[in-house]
């Protein structure tokens, strides 16, 4: 009996890929990760489309428990930006809104040592029956803001259930009907929404938005378009081989937009100068600086008086850091502190602190010891110690116990089946004689 050949085993097949081929490389953490965006964000037309994708990558980064500690370099190599872009849009967004409120926070921390850290940001969250764009962080990274901006009105659309045209999505990005449309068809095309063309009430699109690509996209050249000018495109312009510049929106067609002002082979422009050996007049040459001959630096008695327990650093700093010192030195003597209390503050931080850690006393000083940080507002509390003895505050204690409870009190999620018999709230857990902490020590 003759045996037919083994077939070859069958080609392995993966979604959206060529059967035979390898597995993708696993997706990022934040693959699946999604934020809110309010409305009063993205559909206002107060803030950029950039803004507004940094908006989303600060919301995102915020949702850890320590907020988002990533600064403006890393910030913008998320985005795809350059650094002087990204701190524009970060102000953008530090900015009064139109209710007067900024979208984002930001918090300077200087440490113990008197060095600087990251600073911590932080967006502002959205309000009961406020109205948002549930999105992906994957769509802020890959897509353009333009784009993005159009992904979350169509998220918001398709959520709420309300038809849109094309004029409706021009208003709320502030462009062109026609600018919308190529923005919703480089959309469809990434694979970030379908379109159903002509399939909702009265000849409307109807829009079906993804949390990821459909399929993955190469780069390529767009097709050119001119908004309705000369060019390749058939619909709305002309195929001319000379532009005219009465027809088209710009004013001139030279790369970089400048106006040529002689000819290319300069056969009516003037004969080149020579230069060499000219100087410029004495009086347009820039002078340097003399520098400074005036008095030197002094202190007043009762500053040098408090600053007794860190003379020894005084050397290593600037003057202008021991300036800023002295003045802040003098605002608490005439807000009503006294000099022992800050004498004393001084004192125990420079005992406090090792010598070798100290790389920078001015910002030490002026960063960590001078500024009253008290959580209870006491005169005599400082850094949760007091100013004499520098024994714990217990107010200081008191109010991060109430905290403590708080967040415990508020940390259940809401969907659990377990529930306290005394407040209703939900549980993870069972609870012991069926009350929460809060209901069993009050």
């Amino acid at each position: 009996m003759t045996r037919l050949p083994e077939l070859p085993a069958e080609p392995r097949h993966t979604r959206g890929g060529a059967g035979g081929v390898a597995p993708a490389d696993p997706p990022p953490p934040w693959h699946r990760q999604k934020v809110k965006i309010p409305k009063r964000v993205w559909g206002s037309r107060h803030y950029s489309h950039g803004a507004v994708a940094f908006h989303a990558q600060v919301t995102a980064l915020a949702q850890r428990s320590d907020g988002c500690t990533a600064g403006v370099v890393t910030l913008a190599r998320y985005m795809g930006t350059a650094v002087r872009t990204g701190e524009r849009y970060l102000s953008e967004l530090s900015a009064p809104g139109p209710d007067g409120v900024p979208e984002l926070t930001t918090v300077r921390r200087t440490g113990p040592d008197g060095d600087g850290d990251t600073a911590v940001r932080r967006t502002r969250g959205c309000g009961r029956g406020e109205h948002f764009a549930y999105v992906p962080i994957g769509a802020a990274k890959t897509l353009r803001p333009s784009p993005f901006v159009l992904y979350c009105a169509l998220t918001y659309a398709t959520a709420t259930g309300t038809p849109v045209t094309a004029a409706e999505l021009a208003s709320v990005l502030g462009v062109t009907e026609r600018s919308a449309r190529r923005l919703v068809d480089e959309l469809e095309a990434a694979g970030w929404i379908t379109v159903h063309r002509r399939a909702g009430a009265h000849g409307r699109h109807t829009y079906e938005v993804h949390d990821h690509p459909l399929h993955p996209v190469t780069e390529q050249p767009g097709r050119p378009d001119t908004d309705g000018g000369s060019g390749p495109d058939t619909i709305g312009g002309s195929l001319a081989i000379k532009e005219d510049a009465g027809l088209t929106d710009e004013s001139t067609t030279q790369v970089g937009g400048a106006f040529r002002r002689r000819r290319g082979d300069r056969k009516w422009g003037p004969a080149p100068v020579d230069t060499h050996g000219n100087h410029a007049p004495a009086t347009f040459l820039r002078t340097p600086r003399p520098p400074y001959d005036g008095p030197p630096l002094t202190l007043s008695p009762r500053v040098w008086a408090v600053l007794a327990p860190v003379r020894d650093l005084l050397p290593a700093v600037s003057p202008y850091l021991v300036r800023r010192i002295a003045r802040e030195i003098g605002r608490q003597l005439d807000t009503g502190i006294w000099a022992d209390d800050i004498r004393d503050q001084l004192h125990r931080m420079r005992a406090w602190t090792p010598t070798e850690e100290l790389t920078d006393p001015g910002r030490w000083l002026i960063g960590a010891v001078l500024p009253v940080r008290s959580r209870c507002g006491r005169t005599g509390c400082h850094w949760g110690y007091l100013a004499y003895t520098g024994t714990p505050c217990k107010a200081c204690a008191e109010i991060d116990d109430a905290r403590t409870r708080e967040r415990l009190r508020t940390a259940h999620p809401p969907h659990l089946a377990h529930h306290c018999t005394g407040c209703e709230r939900p549980a993870r857990t069972p609870l012991p004689a069926g009350l929460c902490l809060t209901c069993r020590t009050a």
